[in-house]
């Protein structure tokens, strides 16, 4: 996403040279006779005090460059004092976009909207302030705001295509989907060479089902810039919902190393590795994500999958756990625990973990099943049956367990197996 018409602040590593001065030694000119210029005795010699320069802090530039550094190496704390820190150092505008910007990829919406609402408000003629401001109000969901800001910049000047696509956006993602990408087309049409347009408006057909198209603007936008990482996750995306899983996997790892500190690309990549038949690879894969991403549940669950399918299964209850005890905590994670209990011979535990569970959650469909698949394994038929059946009740109409849940009450009313 493009974040306002102008550049942003420059990658250049910043260097200086303190150049150190050599203390100025005093010394006598010691002329015999000569009194009237140097005086007679210790009285008279002339010292000169030596001057020190203190050495100066770092540049507002240099501060950014720490700040980058410690963003790389994991230290987002460092690196925010160190933005802070370079604002104040210097009031440019640049400085204060890529703080926005380091906010919002650290999931503190919330405080990004906060920074760019404060230059919003003192600087109200600068349509920068603008472009920030609603950037910032589409990463936090206020997506109302965010389409009166652009409005307005529309209102200014019908041709500024990034306040079309920030207006396509915020359309899009408030499930506006077929408006969102007219206003993402009309910013393309304005500015054909800005890749990050091309790009939000193939997420934005993506999303509307239109892959196909999708994956001609990903390419186009990969075009102008080979090294945008969202580009080459999106369009991997795309070639999955296309079914050409190869040349997905291709861009899905390009974007791994395009995006080192982001969980997404190895999250998706796991996930097409797993639809290629590839579970060792896609365990692997689910590994990085979590480490990148330890909060984010869906990952851990997935992980969790992925072991319990390569039996790993200690493990997989571990990652479970980690799915179930983060918030949100993953829908399936206590279910998939039970059932990874189960798988692993122990089924004791299992119906016991399952039996606490379904009383802490007991309009949780998927734990319903996976405790009546170990009722059926201890030949517990009709504790079986009950939770096949309450199973039935509560799951959704689509959920794929069904059919195998009605077979089941089927059999095992009939005493056959199932």
């Amino acid at each position: 996403m493009s974040t306002s018409p102008d550049g942003v602040v420059s990658k250049r590593r910043g260097r200086r040279l303190i150049g150190l001065l050599a203390a100025l030694t005093s010394f006598s000119l010691v002329v015999a006779g000569a009194s009237a210029v140097t005086g007679c005795g210790p009285a008279g010699k002339k010292t000169h005090k030596k001057k020190v320069i203190k050495p100066q802090g770092p540049t507002a530039e240099q501060l950014v460059q720490q700040a980058r550094d410690l963003d790389a190496s994991g230290d987002a704390a460092g690196a925010e004092a160190k933005y802070q820190a370079a604002y104040q150092a210097k009031n440019d505008f640049a400085i204060l976009e890529e703080y926005v910007e380091f906010l919002i990829n650290h999931a503190r919406p919330a405080d990004a909207v906060t920074q760019a609402k404060a230059y919003y408000d003192a600087a109200a003629t600068d349509p920068r302030g603008s472009h920030l401001y609603a950037h910032a109000l589409i990463a936090a969901g206020d997506f109302p705001d965010a389409l009166a800001v652009v409005d307005e910049l529309i209102s200014l000047n019908e041709n500024d295509a990034a306040a079309h696509e920030k207006r396509g956006l915020a359309l899009a993602l408030s499930g506006q989907l077929e408006p969102g990408i007219e206003e993402l087309r009309k910013a393309v049409a304005l500015d054909g060479q800005n890749a990050s347009f091309l790009v939000e408006l193939g997420s934005a057909l993506s999303n509307a089902g239109k892959v196909d198209e999708a994956a001609l603007q990903l390419r186009a936008a990969i075009t102008l810039d080979p090294e945008n990482g969202r580009a080459h996750l999106l369009l991997g995306l795309a070639l999955r919902d296309q079914a050409e899983l190869e040349e997905a996997i291709v861009y899905l790892t390009k974007a791994t190393k395009l995006m080192p500190n982001d969980g997404r690309p190895w999250f998706e990549l796991g996930i097409v590795q797993n639809r290629r038949g590839d579970d060792l690879g896609a365990e692997a894969s689910l590994a990085e994500a979590v480490a990148r991403a330890p909060s984010n549940s869906l990952y851990w669950y997935a992980y969790g999958e992925m072991l319990r399918l390569n039996k790993k299964y200690d493990d997989a209850i571990n990652a479970y756990a980690k799915a179930m005890d983060l918030d949100p905590p993953h829908p399936k994670a206590a279910a998939k625990r039970g059932l990874a209990l189960a798988e692993a011979d122990r089924l004791g535990e299992a119906e016991v973990f399952l039996t606490e569970a379904v009383r802490a959650d007991p309009k949780n469909p998927f734990i319903h099943f996976n405790l009546a698949v170990v009722y059926k394994n201890q030949k517990k038929t009709k504790l079986a049956i009950e939770e096949f059946e309450r199973f039935l009740e509560l799951a959704d109409p689509s959920d794929g367990d069904r059919g195998t849940a009605e077979t089941c009450v089927k059999n095992l009313k009939k005493r056959k197996s199932c």
